[in-house]
């Protein structure tokens, strides 16, 4: 308890509610895009392997890979799945035609956008409960978590790598 307000919950008591949002949201977040991802005929990495398509645009397989945290020719299967599905294609890149660059189908953007729209909707509501500065600590803690879990992520990856822990 604070001592200026013996109603304000101890940092102990916040950051286990931190520690148990984080995890509730985590599992909403994957059982959403697993369900997502069923519903248009992709499995949960196809479906986030799109996503980074769209996030870095006309991006080459290497820089996908890198973004992805996964190995080169993992990442290429998971991209001719993809393809094969129609949700993206291999393009010359916009500024070196020797490179190949993925991007996203109109098509495919089409089929997911559209199971998006209550999830905006509702999000855009609870959004504006909250003050624009509030909002802007809520985006660095969840972007600076993101990389804490993407650096910890490639950790477990490359442990599994042969030659490796």
């Amino acid at each position: 308890m604070s001592a200026s307000n013996p109603e304000e919950p101890g940092r102990d008591a916040v950051l286990a509610a931190l520690a148990d949002s984080g995890r509730e949201l985590s599992t909403a977040v994957i059982l959403f895009h697993t369900n997502l991802a069923r519903r248009v005929g992709l499995g949960p990495s196809e479906e986030k392997v799109l996503e980074l398509v769209h996030r870095h645009r006309h991006a080459t397989v290497s820089e996908l890979a890198e973004h992805a945290g996964m190995r080169k020719n993992s990442l290429s299967d998971t991209l001719d799945r993809l393809e094969e599905k129609g949700f993206v294609e291999r393009q010359p890149h916009p500024s070196d035609g020797r490179k190949v660059s993925v991007i996203g189908t109109t098509s495919g953007t089409e089929r997911i956008g559209a199971l998006f729209g209550g999830l905006i909707s509702q999000l855009g509501e609870l959004n504006a409960e909250y003050t624009t500065e509030e909002l802007a600590v809520i985006a660095d803690y969840q972007r600076r978590a993101a990389e804490i879990q993407a650096a910890e992520s490639q950790a477990l990856d490359d442990n599994t790598r042969p030659g490796r822990r």
